[in-house]
């Protein structure tokens, strides 16, 4: 009782806890299926990744929520087996293969490569055997008439959830562009750090035979060179924050932007074509009002081809500047969206859904100690 009990809750803890860390990020998860879909050449159905992500979401977190409630205590033990039979046999797939490098198991509250990925699967598979051995010797605590709705409530309020988190910023933000961030202190790499280790192969042919040899013991004479291959064996430190930058009409802005000691606002597009015009008024006034008062205020997106576009269409009156896509959508998980910086430090940031009114912004950073 107490073996089945314990594989019971460490099953439904982790289910739980990587179920709710992707529910506060649906659109995170969203993103790390269409890099799967990319790595494998499904780029036809990278318009299915959200709903994906949100069914994926709910029901983990369902699985989990039921078994530490001991709620259809036998069907989520089905579930978290079918679960872990899929993911298991994939996880290894990655990690050999390294198509993508962080599977997302757990968003961005805890990173793992995709070995770690793999042997903390291999530990939770053994309680997922034990709880699905003894799937049928759990009490539920409902009774059987109420768990099949006690069940369904867990799964809407996942989903709920969810819905509730795509209309906002993550309640709570694990990604290094967080509320507080100092950017430019965020990208130092210590004198210390450890330096990535690679190894370079080199190719020679002799006879129709070729041969790969290391960089300290190649042939000397009669093998041609054909040619070289860097692998790499270790990882070295990589900072919180390595990609930030900006690029105006061809010139870098990043050093100048992140010295700036007055406020600075960055609208975040990763893509003009699917960003949501329902509140562009509302932009192109605060950014009117930000920029006639002394502060800058940059368009930062990676649709360069459709900047002019943009403009035609919706008026908007401030500059544009280049950036990556993927930094952009880790940035800020709303398109568009607005990020407040000043000296470096992010200050704060705001969903489309629910940016500040222009006077009271004006306010508040005019005014701070009123």
């Amino acid at each position: 009782m107490l073996l089945r009990n314990i594989s019971r809750l460490i099953v439904g803890l982790v289910f739980s806890f990587s179920g709710f860390v992707k529910c506060i990020d649906p659109l995170g998860t969203a993103y790390k299926f269409e890099d799967y879909f990319i790595a494998f050449g499904l780029d036809s159905l990278v318009w299915i990744t959200l709903p994906a992500a949100v069914l994926m979401c709910a029901v983990e977190l369902g699985i989990g929520l039921m078994l530490l409630l001991n709620i259809k205590t036998n069907w989520a033990a089905w579930m978290s087996f079918i679960f872990m039979a899929g993911f298991t046999p994939l996880t290894l797939y990655l990690a050999i293969k390294n198509p993508v490098s962080d599977c997302g198991c757990f968003g961005d509250a805890l990173i793992l490569t995709n070995w770690q990925t793999f042997y903390k699967n291999i530990i939770i598979d053994v309680f997922v055997v034990i709880l699905f051995i003894k799937r049928n010797r759990f009490s539920e605590w409902t009774g059987k008439k109420l768990s099949p709705y006690a069940s369904l409530g867990l799964f809407l309020l996942a989903v709920g959830f969810e819905i509730f988190s795509l209309t906002r910023l993550p309640v709570i933000d694990f990604r290094p562009y967080k509320i507080g961030v100092n950017i430019p202190e965020a990208m130092i790499i210590p004198d210390d750090a450890p330096q990535p280790v690679w190894e370079t192969t080199l190719i020679y042919r002799k006879d129709g035979v070729t041969k790969r040899f290391t960089i300290d013991n190649y042939p000397q004479e009669g093998w041609e060179f054909v040619d070289s291959e860097n692998i790499l064996l270790e990882e070295g430190y990589e900072p919180p924050i390595h990609d930030f930058s900006i690029q105006v009409e061809g010139e870098d802005f990043t050093d100048e932007i992140l010295a700036d000691d007055n406020y600075v606002f960055l609208l975040i597009s990763h893509d003009l074509e699917k960003a949501s015009r329902k509140n562009q008024e509302h932009i192109n006034l605060l950014a009117g009002r930000l920029m006639n008062s002394g502060f800058r205020f940059i368009c930062m997106t990676s649709s360069v081809p459709q900047i002019e576009e943009f403009k035609l269409e919706t008026g908007a009156p401030y500059i544009f500047g280049f950036s990556d896509q993927t930094m952009l959508k880790t940035i800020l998980r709303s398109n568009p969206g607005l990020m407040m910086i000043k000296n470096g430090t992010i200050i704060n940031k705001w969903h489309h859904r629910h940016l500040p009114a222009e006077q009271v912004l004006l306010d508040r950073i005019l005014s701070p100690n009123e």
